[in-house]
């Protein structure tokens, strides 16, 4: 089954997340009124790849911030100054 977005047909494809990672894309997707799938096309679309490969690095990786915590332990590292 495909669809036309962005200019392009959609093609299914398999990609394999955590139930972590799943729930956390649902809620964006849900607050942006959006698909799963429509989601992530605009996050990956909208991040420029360098900017993934930098994000995605392991030694960067390590620094960032995982959102997906509901709550951040005061002995992290960095902890979040958001809550």
């Amino acid at each position: 089954m495909t669809n036309l977005a962005h200019g392009e047909h959609k093609k299914r494809r398999h990609v394999l997340f955590t139930d972590t990672a799943w729930d956390h894309l649902a809620d964006i997707a849900h607050d942006a009124r959006l698909s799963n799938s429509e989601t992530l096309e605009r996050l990956v679309r909208s991040t420029a790849p360098w900017e993934g490969s930098a994000t995605l690095a392991n030694n960067a990786w390590e620094e960032c911030c995982d959102f997906t915590k509901e709550n951040v332990d005061p002995s992290d590292l960095f902890p979040d100054d958001s809550f």
